[in-house]
């Protein structure tokens, strides 16, 4: 009964943190908005006339770069391998689940496995390919972060309070890796099935595939020592995709008829990442991803109204490639009342 309670405790927490979140986040880049001038806005947007679908392709090259990390993750472990278009589809399926269900990102990841188990891919091999080409896209985003922190000192005054804050979370994000390292040394689920003894919470997952658990631990080692060709080669090519989204913003700036410069576009876009790690808990990061995009071009700066418009084309890009994916999705079966809850649970790969 205590076990019950905690568990609805923690439910009902999470729920009011995500919506403070999500209202803050809405409420913030309203004020950005209001202060850029609509009108001033609307101009902005215009200026991209006819070549509006042309802010799609960056990001179509992140889809590419982000599903070849993904194929060359499937190491020595696999007993299965699937064609590079095949995991484009079921990458793009999962990233549309990540966009709607507030999971911090984990929903997406398992429909992923669970659409690998689909076309015959044992769940142990879909599992381990999963983790471990998350581990080496955090990786790589860290990387990204640190490329982006160095390309923006040229740009913030010496002893401004955003120069700090670039450090900060730098120093930060690399510690965020080495935790992760740690863990996953450990074993990653070793690690979650042994804090969640220590918690009022029972998650019956856990304790039910404990063995299934102990030898995903294994392979995941195991890539990541023996296996150091894909792992760098995996790290290397979602680098690379970090990269190239950086290359959405030269390109909505260039159209907008005020272009920047290629350090500048990095270092935005590796920030505008922290922002949305931050709204991890919020569907979409939204409202949270709005603000964070309209105080980095303020930080550099560029014109509010360019910041609030290029949010704004961010948000209807993501819009874009998550209706695109969730049609994928629907031609695998399931309903998106019953993937929303099982995603939310973890539990759509069983």
């Amino acid at each position: 009964m205590k076990r019950h309670d905690a568990s609805a405790k923690g439910k009902m927490w999470r729920g009011w943190i995500r919506w403070v979140l999500l209202a803050a986040g809405l409420f913030l880049f309203a004020w950005f908005v209001k202060r850029a001038g609509p009108a001033e806005i609307a101009q902005m947007m215009a200026r991209l006339g006819w070549a509006a679908p042309l802010v799609l392709l960056p990001y179509a090259l992140v889809y590419v770069l982000d599903t070849l990390g993904w194929f060359i993750a499937f190491g020595k472990y696999a007993t299965q391998r699937l064609p590079y278009t095949t995991l484009f589809r079921v990458r793009w399926a999962g990233e549309s689940v990540n966009y709607v269900v507030p999971s911090a990102y984990i929903g997406g990841e398992a429909v992923k496995a669970w659409l690998l188990h689909k076309r015959g891919v044992s769940g142990l091999t879909g599992g381990t390919s999963v983790v471990a080409s998350k581990t080496c896209q955090t990786l790589a985003q860290v990387i990204f972060i640190a490329l982006g922190a160095l390309l923006a000192l040229p740009h913030l005054a010496p002893g401004s309070g955003a120069r700090t804050g670039v450090w900060i979370i730098s120093v930060a994000a690399w510690g965020v890796v080495g935790l992760l390292f740690v863990v996953q040394r450990i074993g990653l689920f070793t690690a979650v099935t042994a804090l969640a003894r220590r918690l009022p919470v029972k998650v019956g997952v856990l304790e039910t595939h404990r063995d299934q658990l102990r030898e995903l631990d294994r392979q995941i080692y195991g890539f990541y020592h023996g296996d150091p060709l894909r792992f760098f080669g995996s790290t290397l090519a979602y680098l690379t995709g970090w990269i190239a989204d950086s290359l959405e913003i030269m390109l909505v700036c260039w159209l907008f008829g005020e272009p920047v410069a290629w350090s500048e576009a990095v270092a935005i876009e590796a920030f505008i990442g922290v922002a949305k790690a931050l709204g991890m808990f919020v569907p979409g990061a939204l409202g949270v991803q709005e603000s964070g995009v309209a105080l980095l071009f303020q930080l550099f700066g560029l014109s509010p109204a360019m910041g609030a418009a290029y949010a704004l084309i961010r948000r209807g890009r993501e819009v874009v490639f998550a209706v695109a994916g969730g049609f994928i999705l629907s031609a695998e079966g399931p309903s998106w009342r019953s993937l929303w809850k099982r995603a939310k649970e973890g539990s759509v790969g069983e």
